[in-house]
């Protein structure tokens, strides 16, 4: 049997799948790497939900697509085990030419949203007519906002929102807390970076910076620098400080995911995240802490006032 490290995803045949089951299928990868799991290994739904906080929606969605790709296969009353030895961690492309029109949907709702023109409560109907959308793109994104835990389904076709309308003393709280926890995680006597992923994000980060930008990029430039913060807390290795930033992970996927400053701050994050990534690979943590706290700082000073 192929070793897993040979995984090639192949276009003609990509399976349909949401970006948050894509990223959640190649974390699992990469867990499984790190504990050296072994054909044969058993994947327990509930231990992934547990370990990702997230809910069996994404994990299910994430272990199918892992099986259409090979690394996994469905068992019957067993549920999904490994196939072979994860030696290497791949991307899993997703072919899906719904993503553009649920990306601008989702962006909608986030602008509409953060500004206070859309109410706690709402329908799928209401949604349908309140942005000219198909109703199923609507199902689909009010789905993915489902799996990142921003609404909740209500009996019958309503959905309630989980966080407040946006404000700026959110936004500004949330990246005071972050000045302090971030930054702190690269210089923990735990900390272990992860070269492989390191050569993988700077890759990404080089690639994006080339594209010229265009608003519908927000969700995966939201999904890089998720992908970047949430990495780096995983290396410090404090569970308690993974935990935080993942949980600011959730709120910021409507605080900012409508990006408003331009082209320019794009480019300038994606360079101070190399910046923070080149002094890592030499091993300078502190000058790593130090280019993350001027990071943080310049992104909280970019965002609006009112």
């Amino acid at each position: 049997m192929a070793q897993l490290a040979a995984l090639k995803d192949n276009s003609a045949s990509a399976p349909r799948a949401s970006r948050l089951q894509a990223d959640l299928a190649a974390r699992i990868l990469r867990m499984l790497k790190e504990q050296g799991a072994g054909p044969g290994h058993h994947l327990v739904e509930l231990d992934l939900c547990r370990h990702f906080d997230v809910s069996r929606t994404p994990v299910r969605g994430a272990l199918k697509l892992l099986a259409e790709q090979g690394a996994v296969e469905a068992r019957a009353n067993r549920g999904y085990v490994l196939r072979g030895p994860v030696t290497q961690a791949p991307e899993l492309e997703v072919v899906n030419p719904e993503d553009e029109e649920d990306h601008r949907l989702f962006i909608a709702i986030a602008e509409a949203r953060n500004q206070g023109r859309m109410p706690d409560q709402c329908s799928q109907l209401e949604v349908a007519r309140l942005f000219d959308a198909k109703l199923p793109t609507v199902l689909r994104v009010l789905r993915q906002l489902g799996e990142l835990g921003l609404v909740e389904r209500k009996p019958g076709n309503g959905w309630s929102f989980t966080l407040p309308i946006n404000s700026a003393r959110a936004r500004a709280d949330s990246y005071s807390f972050r000045g302090l926890i971030e930054p702190a995680g690269l210089i923990e006597s735990t900390f272990e970076l992860d070269r492989e992923w390191l050569d993988r994000s700077r890759s990404q980060h080089l690639a994006f910076r080339k594209r010229p930008w265009r608003d519908t990029l927000a969700v995966e430039l939201f999904a890089l620098n998720t992908d970047f913060h949430e990495q780096l807390a995983r290396c410090s290795g404090n569970r308690y400080l993974l935990d935080a930033v993942q949980r600011q992970n959730k709120l910021r996927s409507f605080l900012n995911i409508q990006w408003i400053n331009g082209a320019e701050r794009v480019a300038d994050s994606i360079d101070e995240h190399l910046g923070i990534m080149d002094a890592l690979d030499v091993s300078d943590n502190v000058r790593a802490y130090e280019l993350m706290k001027a990071h943080l700082t310049l992104a909280r000073d970019a965002e609006p006032t009112v």
